[in-house]
């Protein structure tokens, strides 16, 4: 179980849904749920104009963003799915609220990175650090 940030169900909610069809991203069957990346990858590229872009690089960026933010190592490796290295952590399946909120604001900071809106902000911080 993963959280994902407000602006990914912002996208979700505005794809065209298909009566017939329950799921909100069906798969090759229509009467299967999407079941991974493998097939769609190049197709999502492609359509991007995007070239050496990896799943790994996007996991890379996100948690990058997220240590941009502040937020520790233990937080980082839960927004990615990493194992929890505790007793407790194997026994517990639950997304807290602080663990939501720590998706929504490092969704919105890369939603507003890839608009350009944080690109400016992003700016300021850096010439901040540099003085």
């Amino acid at each position: 179980m993963r959280p994902i940030g407000q602006p990914a169900f912002v996208v979700l909610a505005q794809l065209d849904r298909q009566p017939a069809v329950q799921w909100v991203l069906p798969g090759a069957r229509r009467d299967l749920p999407y079941g991974g990346l493998k097939g769609v990858w190049r197709r999502v590229l492609q359509q991007a104009g995007l070239a050496g872009v990896t799943l790994h690089t996007l996991r890379h960026s996100f948690a990058s963003v997220a240590g941009d933010l502040g937020y520790a190592e233990a937080t980082i490796g839960a927004l990615l799915g990493h194992a929890s290295g505790t007793v407790t952590g194997r026994y517990t399946h639950v997304l807290d609220t602080v663990l939501i909120a720590a998706a929504d604001h490092v969704a919105a900071t890369v939603q507003s990175y890839m608009s350009g809106d944080g690109v400016e902000q992003q700016d300021q911080q850096a010439a901040a650090t540099a003085e």
